[in-house]
């Protein structure tokens, strides 16, 4: 039976998600994962989801996928042992030589690729297999085809985004450091922990600045087009008979920066449409689409709302950079 893992971007939305029947949650912890500190958990919250969702035969997924540097590698370990003690059944990993200090710990538990891995073949899930993981998130540019495809080669857990772009795209999730050149400020908690601010891959709010509008092509004749660089993704749902057909065992909801009570309606909804395909029951996948297209529309809203906030703060950082270095000039 395919696992059902839905975002836990607040303690809330947390407990909402499992009781609408996601089979399994997935927090972050504040600075140790890619969103900023308002969509991750705290340690006392992270304990209580655990302890909530095991009263109810359900399961946690901790997410941990920055890039620690060295002297973080201890504290990282840690926080693991603590996580996986209070009842944590797996982690969300992008770091490959982490990913291979947390299976030779702990065997049993289950790792999880984050999409900052960037994988783009099954040799890399090969090689990701061999590193420790037990399941792989595949990017959202992939076909049913080659989903089938790493699945018979490799064997391993494969799980898919509920959410892809509309053609696929070229641009690889969780690659991307355009937000870090805008800003990179980072401070020290009083456990020695960095902090980030505009790098994801160090635990800190990408700034979305991918998609403002940049021109490209202009010539001496003045010819230019204003466009993003990233086409937003979207909820899908037609496919989905054909991508368990494919193997996939774990399918990935996302929003831990949405609405709690988006989220749980995408959750409730996907339950539903789960349970009918499982049963083997008739099932008119169109008779859903108003539904999905509703949740499309809300999404859409609460999206702009949050790249407006943050490429604001881009261009905050930017004015406050270029504001530093004339100070620095005129010294």
């Amino acid at each position: 039976m395919v696992l059902m893992m839905a975002p836990g971007g607040t303690r809330e939305m947390a407990k909402l998600v499992l009781d609408e029947g996601a089979d399994a949650v997935y927090v972050g912890v504040v600075g140790w994962s890619r969103r900023g500190s308002e969509h991750e958990l705290t340690d006392d919250e992270i304990r209580e989801i655990i302890d909530y969702a095991g009263e109810r035969g359900k399961e946690v997924r901790v997410v941990v996928n920055t890039l620690p540097s060295s002297t973080e590698i201890p504290m990282f370990i840690e926080r693991i042992d603590m996580y996986a003690g209070w009842g944590a059944k797996g982690f969300m990993i992008s770091d490959v030589g982490c990913m291979r200090l947390v299976h030779a710990r702990l065997p049993q538990v289950a790792i999880h690729t984050s999409v900052g891995c960037g994988i783009t073949n099954y040799e890399d899930v090969r090689f990701l297999a061999e590193s420790g993981a037990t399941h792989v998130v595949l990017p959202y540019r992939m076909t049913v085809e080659e989903i089938a495809q790493v699945k018979a080669m490799t064997g391993i857990g494969i799980e898919v985004f509920l959410f892809k772009t509309p053609s696929g795209g070229k641009i690889c999730p969780g690659k991307c450091m355009m937000s870090s050149y805008f800003s990179y400020r980072h401070w020290l908690d009083q456990n020695g922990k960095d902090h980030f601010f505009g790098s994801a891959s160090r635990g800190g709010d990408c700034l979305r600045v991918c998609q403002t509008n940049w021109t490209f092509g202009e010539d001496e004749g003045g010819w230019g087009r204003a466009m993003t660089i990233k086409t937003n993704p979207a909820l899908w749902l037609d496919e989905l008979p054909a991508y368990l057909a494919a193997g996939v065992d774990c399918l990935k909801v996302p929003g831990r920066d949405r609405s709690e009570i988006l989220v749980r309606d995408i959750v409730r909804f996907y339950r539903e449409v789960l349970d009918r395909i499982e049963a083997g029951a008739p099932l008119d996948l169109a008779a859903y689409h108003p539904r999905l297209e509703s949740f499309h529309q809300r999404w859409k809203v609460e999206r702009g709302q949050r790249d407006r906030r943050l490429i604001g703060e881009a261009e905050r950082e930017a004015r406050r950079a270029d504001g530093a270095a004339a100070v620095a000039a005129a010294q």
